[in-house]
């Protein structure tokens, strides 16, 4: 004869026990790997509906990813914000440098849209353009090509002009630092045609202490900066050019409008711009050079810390 207690047991640890029909996990590994530089792994979320990217610096840190269903769109609000640069150019692009291909959502996404135009891609890690091919939907082309190199040393020697040049390369939550100095933007601004753009993801000023620094870096270099900040994301994006222009808020947005009709492009280009004159911080940040990086100093704040 059971006891109430044993009663009360018996029952609370049934309805603990998943049931073998109705239990998932929320999210399962499907490649991980140790790669020359990083560990990697994909994971799918089977809630969202949502392939993800993710590479180990420390921490675990999305680096791209899809929507299964729909591999098309453009999950994180950074890379949305990216095609904004589209309206600062008089004409379509016909050539364009990502630095950087994480799950190479973005060239994708921008050579669909674009198809006429040549996309070259840098990207130092072989084993992000195998895991892009098989699991992001990936592919190169007569018009799409991948260069496996450091993004610096590529652009040192390449002999193209581009229209525009995005700068993504991450390692983790930071920037290779040779890749934010005065000498590397100098050399960037060397690869654009005239009327081009370069844009930069650049994370916040929240989780980068060098944020100011690279606002300051840009501005002595670029005749022209304009940011774009995220609502959601913990992401800015620079959007620079070598001459300075003049900026018409109306025509810029008009121009967005446009583009975004034309090209068939769901989400919006029409956004505002952020204000980042504050001299406050700007008096007080250090310019990025090849021989002096605060960057390195910073990241040992953030050890010690």
């Amino acid at each position: 004869m059971r006891t109430l207690a044993g009663l009360t047991f018996f029952l609370t640890a049934a309805l603990l026990m998943p049931s073998c029909e109705s239990y998932s996990p929320v999210s399962r590994t499907i490649h991980e790997e140790h790669s020359l530089y990083q560990f990697i792994r994909v994971e799918e979320d089977l809630f969202s509906g949502e392939r993800l990217l993710y590479t180990s610096a420390g921490r675990n840190i999305k680096q791209g990813g899809i929507r299964v269903k729909d591999p098309d769109e453009l999950l994180f609000e950074y890379n949305r914000l990216a095609f904004s640069s589209l309206a600062f150019l008089e004409e379509d692009p016909s050539r364009v440098l990502f630095v950087g291909l994480g799950a190479g959502t973005m060239p994708r996404f921008f050579a669909g849209h674009y198809p006429d135009a040549v996309v070259d891609i840098v990207e130092l890690d072989p084993a992000m353009l195998t895991i892009a091919r098989d699991y992001f939907h990936f592919a190169e082309g007569e018009r799409i090509k991948v260069h496996l190199m450091d993004g610096r040393t590529f652009i040192k020697k390449t002999k193209a002009r581009h229209d525009m040049i995005f700068l993504d390369a991450y390692r983790g939550e930071q920037i290779p630092f040779h890749l934010t100095t005065v000498q590397f933007l100098r050399e960037v601004k060397d690869c654009l045609n005239e009327g081009g753009v370069v844009v930069s993801n650049i994370l916040s000023e929240a989780n980068n202490r060098y944020f100011w620094s690279m606002v300051k870096t840009y501005r002595q270099e670029f005749g022209s900066l304009f940011i774009f900040k995220g609502e959601w994301s913990g992401n800015h994006i620079f959007v620079a050019m070598a001459d300075k222009i003049p900026f018409d808020q109306d025509i810029f947005l008009e121009r967005a409008r446009s583009i975004q009709t034309g090209k068939g492009i769901e989400f919006d280009l029409a956004r505002a711009l952020w204000s980042y004159d504050n001299e406050k911080h700007l008096g007080n940040a250090r310019i990025l050079t090849d021989d002096f990086a605060p960057v390195n100093l910073l990241r040992q704040h953030e050890v010690q810390d």
